[in-house]
């Protein structure tokens, strides 16, 4: 498993009570782990904010009107949940749908800091008996073996997964995919670009340019990273 990153993160705060959004907040900016601090007042806005922004990681209220935080937590498939709440109760339940931490209000710093940093850990670990990901397809989801993706493709706020069957999209920055997948085989050659090395074939020279063979498609090797994708794969 891999050492938790060092990034700091974007965090979503979502709470109906406006006292407790400022008092997140409030911590959120004394914490060196978070970097950016977005906050909804309900699940709806919540879900508007996760389709528009890169979150890492939500700190979750569970008793808000119409749509409560542990339903919301039941659609969020692949950010990581912290629940924040003044009722111990739910924890069995909120553990079940594998929230990173269960945090009382009110909220120390120090507690708050220590689930950041499991949040962050969950970002990152790729166990080995889960080298899978849940992809939307349609009104389907589609499971998609890690290990079959061939190339990844920066496509605005998402990453295109190219694989032999067809091509998916995923919620996902590819920086964060680049650090999450290292250890999988996966490569930067490019800033639009990540490559399964496995998939690889030749590394072709042409006109003073480096270029990856992946069969069907060759993909450009930017001139930054050419000595470290040379490397790399020369090495094997």
């Amino acid at each position: 498993m891999r050492a938790p990153a060092t990034r700091p993160l974007s965090v979503l705060v979502v709470d109906d009570e406006p006292l407790a959004v400022s008092q997140m907040r409030w911590l959120l900016e004394a914490e060196q782990q978070a970097a950016v601090v977005h906050t909804a007042d309900s699940a709806a806005a919540a879900e508007q904010a996760l389709r528009t922004e890169q979150i890492d990681v939500v700190l979750l209220d569970i008793h808000m009107p119409e749509t409560s935080g542990l339903e919301l937590a039941r659609r969020l498939r692949d950010t990581p949940v912290i629940f924040v709440t003044a009722d111990a109760q739910p924890a069995v339940e909120a553990f079940e749908l594998e929230a990173c931490d269960y945090l009382l209000k009110p909220v120390r710093a120090q507690r708050l800091s220590e689930a950041l940093r499991r949040a962050s850990a969950a970002l990152t670990a790729v166990p080995p008996e889960a080298q899978r990901i849940s992809v939307l397809q349609g009104d389907s989801t589609v499971l998609v073996d890690i290990r079959d993706i061939r190339w990844v493709q920066a496509h605005g706020d998402y990453a295109r997964l190219h694989t032999v069957s067809g091509s998916y999209l995923l919620r996902a920055a590819l920086s964060d995919l680049e650090q999450q997948w290292e250890e999988l085989g996966f490569l930067r050659i490019h800033r639009s670009y990540l490559v399964n090395i496995h998939q690889v074939r030749r590394l072709l020279h042409r006109q003073s340019k480096l270029s990856v063979d992946l069969g069907d498609v060759h993909l450009e090797v930017s001139r930054r990273l050419a000595p470290a994708v040379r490397r790399r794969l020369e090495a094997g």
